[in-house]
């Protein structure tokens, strides 16, 4: 075939030109990012016995460890006594737990704040996901709830881009005299249960960012808190009625085991329960003892600062907990390029056929 003198004196044929604009403009559409962890805290404060306050707190970049924790478990010099750990992890999870028993007031809290820059071209539509590892709320009667002694549990998350919140649940369990009342805001989806015990379900989430635009720098603040409060003495001995306990979706085999929630899993050999198993308690009698609470979850969280997002640790079946994702959002410009390339080689080819003769 002859080779004319313009494709001879250019280093370029107008398909090597046609495909640098169809990849420039492809170039403009491919999602970039820039990630890194602000800072991050882990906190608490507990008291007993109606005692002053204490608090704790451990927070990074401070710290410069990658990781927070605060931890104590004490005990009253009557039958009160507290337990509280919040932790994190830049390569690892966090979580919350406050409990407590008798006259205690106990909170926690874990948060995250991370910096995402959308380093591409163009526009880009953000999205958040993650997985809510399995909790529980609990409410412990010891002995029959009279006058203003109370019993209460509560936890929320929330997660902002900038001040905004984009997604966000709360739930508090409260026992007093009146009987026992579950009230919940935001995604109440999370919960399941009744009575005295709701579990927070292992279930994953996809939340909408918005657009990111070229070159923006947004403020991702992830928060969870948990709380037990109570005011109780021993009292008489009481019935406890039997029932039945549903393992919940995301529980696994180690929550049945470690988390204390599920006691009678643990009293009828319930390592390697399965979501779904049902959990019997028979009738019984509870010697009188004072009540308490309990307000347990977290998330897994492991993060890893990569180019084109915010990568999180995989669970055993190998799905993604948790990530951020871009996707274009073309802008005219972009469009006109693509559409500028196809027109250049569309004219070149009908050039190439008139010279040639076909």
């Amino acid at each position: 075939m002859r080779t004319s003198k313009t494709e001879s004196k250019h280093p370029f044929s107008a398909a090597r030109l046609s495909c640098l604009a169809i990849g420039a403009a492809l170039s403009c559409l491919s999602p970039a990012a820039l990630a890194q962890v602000s800072s991050m805290v882990a906190n608490g404060n507990y008291s007993y016995d109606g005692n002053a306050s204490t608090a704790l707190v451990d927070s990074f970049p401070a710290n410069s460890s990658g990781s927070v924790d605060v931890l104590n478990f004490s005990n009253g010099a009557g039958r009160s006594e507290t337990g509280l750990h919040s932790y994190g992890d830049v390569n690892g999870s966090f979580g919350s737990r406050a409990s407590g028993a008798g006259i205690y007031a106990v909170n926690g809290g874990f948060k995250i704040v991370q910096s995402f820059t959308n380093t591409s071209a163009v526009a880009q539509l953000g999205s958040f996901h993650f997985q809510i590892t399995p909790g529980a709320l609990h409410n412990s009667i010891g002995s029959a709830l009279t006058g203003n002694q109370y019993v209460e549990a509560g936890l929320s998350f929330n997660l902002q881009r900038g001040s905004n919140s984009v997604w966000n649940s709360a739930a508090w369990l409260r026992s007093d005299a009146g009987g026992t009342s579950f009230t919940s805001i935001g995604d109440a989806s999370l919960y399941t249960g009744g009575d005295t015990l709701y579990t927070v379900n292992g279930l994953s989430r996809d939340v909408d960012l918005g657009v990111i635009n070229a070159g923006e720098t947004i403020q991702l603040t992830y928060t969870l808190s948990t709380a037990a409060n109570g005011n109780t003495v021993a009292g008489p001995d009481r019935w406890v009625p039997p029932g039945d306990f549903v393992v919940p979706e995301g529980w696994s085999s180690w929550d049945g085991c470690t988390r204390g929630m599920a006691a009678a899993s643990m009293s009828t050999g319930g390592c390697g329960l399965e979501p779904g198993d049902v959990i019997h308690t028979d009738g019984h009698w509870v010697a009188g003892d004072v009540s308490g609470s309990h307000a347990s979850s977290g998330d897994p969280f492991r993060l890893q600062l990569a180019d084109y997002g915010i990568g999180f640790n995989v669970d055993s079946g190998g799905n993604t907990l948790g990530e951020v994702s871009l996707s274009p959002v073309p802008e005219p410009t972009t469009y006109a390029m693509l559409l500028g390339g196809m027109g250049l080689m569309g004219l070149m080819a009908a050039r190439r056929r008139r010279r040639d003769g076909r």
